[in-house]
C-alpha cells in the first residue's frame, strides 16, 4: 500500500474549526481522558482527524464515519495524557502506549480498563464518607450574622513579609468579592474586619494587627527597607489566615474574619501534622527545571507546599485506599477490579491537589470571576500567590475548585 505523510492531506481549516469548539471544554467532550491533569493535552478532534488518514478505505477517512482502523496497531511512545490511545481505540485500533513518567501510565491503565461502574461508584461513596467523617470537623465554622454552624468553603491567607519595623501581610486586593447585588465585600487593612459596603459583617479577633498591604508595595514607607519573605519558615507558615467563606442556609454566602473556633481548628490540625505517616525523605525536592523555582524560595520538601489540613486529607485518603483491598473485605472478592477502582480514586485525589495546595491563589476579587480560585498550575509552572487559598476538599456544595 502506498503511504504518505500524515499531514499531506490534513484539513487544517476543518481541524481548527473543531478545535475552537473543543479547546475550553475538553473535559466535557472526552471526560475519560480527564481523570488526571497532564501537560500538553491536545484536542481529541485533532488526533481523530490525524488518525483517520490511516484508514485503508477512503470512505472511512471521513471524520464523522465510525471506525476505520480495525486490525491496525497504533504506537505512541510518549503518550502523555493518552489522547492518541483513546482516539485510536474509538476508531477500532489496538494500541501500545509508553512514557517515561508514571502518571501517564497509571492514568491510561485506569481510564482504558472497563470496570463495573456500580462498584466504582460504591468505592467512591465509601471514600467520600470516610473523608467527610474525618475532615469535616476541621472545617466547621459559623455564619457571622446568625452564628448558625456552617461548613467552611475556603480560607484566605496573606503572605508574611518583614522589614526593620516588623512584619506586614500582603494580598492581591483588599476587595474580597463583588456581589450580585452590586455591593462589595472587603477587608480593612488596619483592623482586618470584614465589611460589606459600609456595614460591618465580621469583626476580627482582638489584639494588635499586622498591617495589611497590597502586593505592589515593595518598600516600607517608614524604614525604607525592602520587604523580605521569612525564608527560614516552612512555606505553608509564610502565610497568615485573614478571612474565610462559607454558606448559611438563611443568609447565603458569607465572608468572615477568623473567630476563636476557626483558629482552634487550625491549631488542632497543626498539632497532628507531625504524627502523619509521611516520610520526609520521600518528599525531598527533586532536581529539575521547574523545581528550581521552589529551591530559589527555600522550599526543600513538597510537604511544605500543603497546609496541615491538606496533609490530613491526603493521609486519610491513603488510609482508606490501604483498607479497600485488604484480605477479608467485600471488595477483595475481585482483587484486580478492586486495585483498578482504587487506582481510579487515587488519581482523582491526586488531581484534586491542583485545587488543594498553598500554591493556589485567589482571583475572586475581580468583577468577572467572583469567588474564583487560581489553581496550582494555572501557568504550567510553580507560582507563588500573595493571597493564598486553602480549599475545603470535602465541601458539600458544588463550587469552583
Amino acid at each position: 500500500m502506498k503511504t504518505h505523510p500524515l499531514d499531506a492531506q490534513f484539513d487544517e481549516a476543518f481541524a481548527d474549526e473543531l478545535a475552537r469548539l473543543e479547546t475550553y471544554n475538553k473535559h466535557l467532550y472526552r471526560p475519560n481522558t480527564y481523570l488526571h491533569k497532564w501537560w500538553a493535552r491536545r484536542c481529541g478532534s485533532t488526533f481523530r482527524l490525524i488518525l483517520k488518514s490511516l484508514a485503508d478505505d477512503p470512505a472511512l477517512r471521513d471524520y464523522y464515519a465510525p471506525g476505520g482502523l480495525a486490525g491496525k496497531i497504533i504506537l505512541d511512545p510518549m503518550m502523555g495524557g493518552g489522547t492518541t490511545l483513546h482516539e485510536a481505540i474509538r476508531l477500532g485500533a489496538n494500541v501500545i502506549g509508553a512514557d517515561i513518567d508514571p502518571i501517564p501510565i497509571l492514568q491510561a491503565r485506569a481510564s482504558l480498563t472497563e470496570l463495573p461502574l456500580a462498584q466504582l461508584a460504591a468505592d467512591f461513596d465509601e471514600l467520600y464518607r470516610a473523608l467527610r467523617e474525618q475532615l469535616a470537623p476541621f472545617f466547621r465554622t459559623s455564619c457571622p450574622l446568625c452564628q448558625r454552624e456552617a461548613e467552611m468553603w475556603y480560607m484566605l491567607y496573606a503572605l508574611r513579609r518583614q522589614c526593620a519595623c516588623g512584619e506586614s501581610l500582603f494580598v492581591d486586593s483588599l476587595t474580597l468579592r463583588h456581589n450580585n447585588d452590586g455591593s462589595v465585600t472587603r477587608i480593612c487593612p488596619e483592623t482586618h474586619d470584614i465589611w460589606r459596603d459600609e456595614r460591618l459583617v465580621s469583626q476580627a479577633l482582638p489584639g494588635e494587627k499586622r498591617p495589611l498591604r497590597l502586593r505592589t508595595q515593595k518598600i516600607c514607607p517608614d524604614c525604607s527597607q525592602p520587604y523580605r519573605e521569612p525564608w527560614a519558615d516552612p512555606f505553608y507558615r509564610r502565610y497568615a489566615p485573614i478571612a474565610l467563606t462559607g454558606h448559611c442556609p438563611e443568609h447565603g454566602l458569607f465572608f468572615a474574619a477568623l473567630r476563636p473556633e476557626d483558629a482552634a481548628c487550625l491549631e488542632e490540625a497543626d498539632a497532628l501534622r507531625g504524627q502523619l505517616a509521611f516520610d520526609p525523605a520521600d518528599f525531598a525536592l527533586a532536581p529539575g527545571s521547574k523545581s528550581k523555582s521552589l529551591k530559589e524560595r527555600r522550599v526543600n520538601s513538597y510537604l511544605d507546599l500543603f497546609s496541615s489540613r491538606q496533609l490530613l486529607y491526603l493521609d486519610t485518603a491513603v488510609s482508606v485506599f490501604s483498607g479497600q483491598c485488604s484480605v477479608g473485605s467485600e471488595a477483595s472478592l475481585n482483587t484486580e477490579y478492586c486495585k483498578l477502582n482504587t487506582l481510579n480514586l487515587a488519581l482523582l485525589v491526586s488531581t484534586s491537589l491542583e485545587f488543594n495546595s498553598m500554591l493556589c491563589g485567589y482571583k475572586g476579587y475581580g468583577r468577572r470571576r467572583p469567588g474564583a480560585i487560581r489553581h496550582t498550575f494555572t501557568y504550567h509552572a510553580y507560582t507563588f500567590p500573595y493571597t493564598a487559598l486553602e480549599n475545603n476538599p470535602v465541601y458539600g456544595r458544588r463550587v469552583s475548585g
